[in-house]
């Protein structure tokens, strides 16, 4: 996988200096966008030592990053997710730190939207702030980031509408950044790149120009991405620019081959009645956190009267469940089974059989509880499905007694 990119930044029509600073390294797989905040220029000063803390960062994550691409295993993915978190929140300690020493930069401080590319198709997101990460998948546009502002706050508690929230006054109040205290709660996310996937990192002084949608859609799609980053902030400046814009374009030039997409994979979710209820970004989650997993032929997956604490989903070919050595049924593409070990650990009650070559999605009780403790929102609509499963398991066991 290759990705190409472009990046600009502009001082707007009504500041005087630009205070968004933005990183690209392609060896490392690295891209960040900061936009800073504090008098005298301490936000520039912010958001640049972000970039150059967070550059540092990475390059001491390196022995990790290529420890995944041998292996390509979960935990080890999962040991990145945390080292960026980690960077982030070390990025927020040393600026405020910063400003603690120097009474010009007093109070300065940050948003930051980094991407870290790490092998095997995947990438870490690393938030802070009202900077997003969209991605253009199939011609449909995902906000993978999200924003930490106030307006953001009461639109989640039910207490403003998205109409309501685009007019507020106090639109642009943050309630997280870096280094304007000592420590910071950062957003990662680790999530799947599929192939013509295009990505736009950006500060708030470029989406602000973009109410719909499609708009952006149809210039992160063009084929040239230095035209696709010069026409956004071109709008953003028709538009009146009133902050710094600063935005870097990403898409992934590689083949399809015979990978299943994460778009297939998510489909495939989608299908389930467990996961009905999330949105698409909550399943870019839940599937970031998941193992792809192959089978040939005759494996069993699962056997009865074993424990486990896996919950599979069929994603190419065909698995013979069975009881007692009886048949019981067939489960193609979309089939799924082992969702009761998400909750407990009982024996299984079935055998589970390839009965030709099998992909299939393998999410571990470990990744399950680590999503439902990390993500409360995603939590309660995963639990109310199996609330639901439950119930209706309960009923048809009523009625046939």
């Amino acid at each position: 996988m290759t990705i190409s990119c472009a990046a600009d930044s502009n001082v707007g029509l009504v500041r005087t200096n630009n205070e968004d600073s933005f990183l690209i390294d392609e060896d490392l797989g690295l891209f960040i966008v900061c936009d800073g905040m504090g008098g005298h220029k301490a936000g520039e000063v912010a958001s640049q030592t972000a970039c150059e803390i967070l550059k540092r960062e990475a390059i001491e994550l390196t022995p990790l990053v290529e420890r995944f691409k041998k292996t390509g295993l979960n935990a080890d993915a999962k040991e990145i997710k945390k080292a960026v978190e980690t960077a982030v929140q070390t990025a927020c300690r040393e600026i405020y730190s910063k400003a603690s020493k120097d009474s010009n930069l007093t109070g300065m401080g940050t948003t930051c939207s980094m991407v870290l590319l790490i092998g095997h198709n995947k990438g870490v997101l690393g938030h802070v702030g009202d900077s997003r990460l969209y991605m253009v998948r199939r011609k449909k546009l995902y906000q993978l980031s999200e924003d930490h502002t106030y307006v953001n706050e009461l639109v989640k508690r039910g207490a403003l509408t998205s109409e309501q929230a685009e007019h507020h006054p106090q639109a642009n109040v943050l309630t997280r950044a870096l280094g304007v205290q000592a420590s910071v709660s950062a957003d990662t996310m680790l999530f799947d790149v599929d192939p013509g996937d295009v990505y736009l990192l950006c500060s708030d002084g470029l989406f602000s120009y973009f109410r719909e949608p499609a708009e952006l859609v149809g210039q992160l799609c063009q084929e040239n991405l230095n035209t696709s980053i010069e026409v956004l902030i071109r709008q953003a400046l028709n538009g009146g620019a009133h902050d710094n814009c600063t935005g870097i374009v990403m898409r992934c030039e590689a083949e399809q081959g015979d990978h299943i997409t994460a778009a297939d994979r998510i489909a495939t979710l989608r299908r389930i009645p467990l996961f009905n209820h999330l949105n698409y970004k909550e399943l870019v989650k839940v599937v970031g956190s998941a193992q792809l997993g192959k089978m040939i032929s005759g494996d069993f997956i699962i056997k009865e009267n074993t424990t486990g604490e896996e919950f599979y989903v069929v994603l190419t070919g065909e698995v013979d469940v069975s009881k007692g050595g009886n048949h019981l049924v067939t489960l193609k593409a979309g089939g799924h089974f082992g969702e009761m070990s998400m909750i407990d650990s009982a024996p299984r009650s079935a055998t589970c059989k390839a009965n030709n070559d099998v992909n299939v999605l393998v999410i571990k009780r470990e990744e399950f509880f680590t999503l439902i403790r990390t993500e409360p929102v995603i939590a309660s609509k995963l639990l109310w499905s199996f609330v639901q499963a439950l119930s209706g398991r309960l009923r048809e066991t009523n009625e046939a007694l």
